[in-house]
């Protein structure tokens, strides 16, 4: 991506932003120094661990579901993009957590995968089972997201859904929600669903959600 191309996309990203802390204000620009210890004590401390729990479970519940499946192609495995399928913990840190960073980390490199993500996706991949991505994302940054997730080593076939750019309402709830329904109105089933936000979950055709840490924002 070029530098002009990179900072329009982060200029753009910066008027798009939604995200919030959790238990913080909206008009704030950034955690506190006490607030900065906690997010950076779960990171460096249970973090690895609750990750691990989640996808363990949500494999072992697969599993099953594959099992009594006539035709697993049938079943959808919905993964989140940020904070689920890859991370940008260090460039957000690097910003000391400030909401506008988290924005313009969208297209700063890198964005490591998380490895226990990426191990279920490999899972859900041998299996049979559709794969699909819904982030509330612009879908202006398709091509960097693409690139993004196949140098984390998300290969093969799956369905990425970014939010429209015309789209303005406040919630990312209606547009990935509305996604996950309109997957079901074709005949898929919302099996599996993957993310670090109760938003990744909420307005129906969810599945059986499998909730990751965040303990840098929340989206509304």
């Amino acid at each position: 991506m070029s530098t002009s191309a990179r900072t329009l996309a982060i200029a753009a990203l910066l008027t798009l932003g939604v995200a919030v802390a959790p238990g913080v204000g909206a008009d704030r620009i950034g955690p506190n120094a006490q607030e900065i210890d906690q997010i950076e004590a779960q990171y460096e401390g249970t973090y690895a661990g609750e990750v691990t729990e989640a996808t363990k479970q949500a494999r072992t519940y697969l599993r099953q579901r594959v099992r009594r499946a006539a035709d697993p192609a049938r079943l959808v495995a919905v993964f989140d993009v940020d904070e689920t399928a890859i991370t940008s913990y260090e460039c957000i840190k690097r910003g000391r957590f400030r909401w506008a960073r988290r924005n313009a980390c969208v297209v700063l490199d890198p964005h490591p995968p998380i490895p226990q993500v990426l191990e279920l996706y490999r899972f859900v991949r041998r299996t049979g089972v559709t794969i699909v991505f819904i982030s509330d994302r612009p879908d202006y940054v398709r091509r960097q997201t693409l690139q993004q997730l196949r140098a984390a080593g998300y290969r093969g076939r799956y369905q990425l859904f970014l939010r429209p750019t015309r789209d303005r309402r406040e919630s990312v709830r209606p547009f990935k929600s509305g996604v996950r329904k309109r997957l079901e109105r074709g005949g898929q089933v919302i099996t599996l669903n993957i993310g670090d936000q109760y938003a990744d979950c909420e307005l129906g055709a969810c599945g059986t959600f499998f909730k990751l840490p965040n303990g840098m924002y929340s989206n509304r």
